[in-house]
């Protein structure tokens, strides 16, 4: 079974870049509508790979 991870991916980059560098840059700003929307559609792909992988237990 594929996983799609593009949206993990991408919010993981957001809020990186958001929360700032880790090398104690300054954080970049607040969230924006995008960066919600992203989010949001990484947990529905989160949670609907938890769900196949439960089916097929």
């Amino acid at each position: 079974m594929h996983v799609a991870t593009d949206y993990v991916r991408h919010a993981a980059r957001m809020a990186r870049k958001y929360a700032g560098d880790p090398f104690g840059g300054a954080p970049s700003g607040a969230p924006d509508a995008e960066f919600y929307k992203t989010l949001a559609k990484a947990l529905e792909e989160i949670a609907a790979g938890m769900e196949a992988l439960g089916k097929e237990e």
